[in-house]
């Protein structure tokens, strides 16, 4: 038997086993199956100057109060920050993207619609009463990649218009507004929130329209991503008669989008801010109107999609963001895996007793039945005795022969003990 090797080599071959296992398994556990958000965030946020960055500015706030260090990075347009979640290798895992851009990308998801934005379209002093008579006009949508470009193309192609006869200007914002003024261009289109800079001072410059939509419906059949918004007359400003009648207009939904492996908690903590910061209702929006789970042109991440049912870790309705994470990888990784540790570590000693009685039971079961011929034997066939006596010098000698560990050498001497004893017992049996 090997038992004694076994034993004398049972911190290599089973205790340091265990304990590489279970360092292993909670190494995977926290890195690979219940990963602790990270400390760190950045947001993309687009231009300097636009919404989109007081927007972050907002969201950063939000999640700096439960711990994290989040740095707000710059593009030179919308578009610019939505390439950089869809980079990889890109630090950036958070931004904001109107929902015309959603099918330019297929790595981004969405976290939720968190407001619309109108498409405004203001005409100058000359330039034309409606949409149809802007055949040939100066137009300033913005460069190419922005979305009041591509919204200004959809529009006016719907409107009969022909984009390609267009006198295009790049200019949006305030510049936009500024040549508007001064009758650089005829028309401009802008999708923006009510509070920018330059809606503010369009929809107030005098000699200046904003324009609607005909079929407006229609427009958004077709184009999913446009949708109908109705601007209640003086709804801008009421003493003025900011606008002077209801208008329909188009908007373009705000999404909060992420990459697709942004973790799930922090996922949680934006949806937890983005209902904080917007439900506040403003006059193009209800309360509660936004966050919303419906509708989105962009796809909702696994992580929205639960939370618009309502559905989170219990442990974070009970305690603080951060304490959350830390207790669910404790209560659900750690406390488990070092549980199982010590329940091995405890049982290999146990391994060792068992397997030592299971071989001392063997030969007592063997000198039990013996014993139980000795007598039979001796009073029907006494010359069957010699053989008896060379079954106990087997299991004697195997016995001997056994190599255990000096923890059960006291076993070991009491079978010995008990061969003696059968062995004087056999012997008087034969001298009779």
């Amino acid at each position: 038997m090997k038992l004694l090797l076994l034993y004398r080599r049972r911190w290599w071959l089973f205790y340091l086993p265990v304990i590489l296992c279970t360092v292993v398994a909670l190494w995977w556990s926290s890195t690979r199956w219940i990963v602790l958000p990270p400390a760190r965030a950045v947001i993309a946020a687009g231009s300097p100057q636009g919404s989109y960055s007081r927007l972050a500015q907002r969201y950063a706030e939000q999640l700096e109060r439960l711990g994290m260090n989040v740095e707000i990075v710059y593009s030179d347009s919308q578009k610019g920050a939505l390439d950089r979640l869809d980079t990889p290798g890109d630090a950036a895992s958070i931004g904001f993207a109107h929902g015309i851009y959603a099918h330019r990308t297929g790595k981004v998801q969405a976290l939720a619609v968190i407001g619309q934005e109108p498409v405004w379209i203001f005409s100058g002093a000359g330039g034309p009463a409606t949409l149809g008579q802007a055949r040939g006009v100066r137009l300033a949508a913005g460069p190419p990649s922005s979305s009041s470009f591509m919204a200004a193309k959809v529009i006016l192609e719907h409107a009969g218009v022909a984009f390609s006869d267009m006198r295009l200007d790049p200019r949006s914002g305030i510049a936009a507004a500024d040549a508007l003024a001064d009758g650089k261009v005829d028309m401009v289109f802008q999708a923006a929130g009510e509070d920018a800079q330059a809606i503010q001072v369009l929809t107030r410059l005098g000699g200046v329209q904003l324009l609607g939509i005909e079929h407006a419906g229609a427009l958004s059949a077709q184009e999913r991503y446009l949708q109908p918004l109705l601007l209640p007359q003086g709804s801008i400003e009421l003493r003025g008669d900011i606008p002077p009648r209801d208008l329909t207009m188009m908007s373009l939904q705000t999404h909060l989008i992420v990459r697709p492996d942004v973790h799930p908690a922090l996922q949680t903590a934006l949806l937890d801010a983005a209902l904080e910061i917007h439900e506040v209702p403003t006059f193009l929006q209800r309360h509660g109107q936004f966050p919303s789970f419906r509708g989105s042109d962009f796809p909702l991440t696994p992580t929205a999609k639960a939370y618009s049912l309502g559905a989170r870790p219990w442990m974070e309705t009970l305690l603080p963001y951060r304490t959350a994470q830390y207790t669910e990888l404790v209560a659900y990784a750690i406390v488990p895996i070092l549980a199982l540790a010590f329940i091995a570590l405890a049982w290999i000693p146990k391994l060792f007793d068992w397997r030592i009685r299971a071989a001392l039971n063997h030969f007592y079961g063997e000198l039990k039945f013996l014993e139980s011929e000795m007598d039979e034997v001796a009073i029907n066939n006494p010359m069957a005795l010699k053989g008896l006596l060379e079954r106990l010098d087997n299991i004697e000698r195997r016995v001997v022969e056994m190599d255990l560990p000096d923890e059960f050498s006291e076993r070991w001497y009491t079978l010995r003990e008990h061969l003696a004893a059968a062995r004087d017992r056999l012997l008087k049996l034969r001298s009779r």
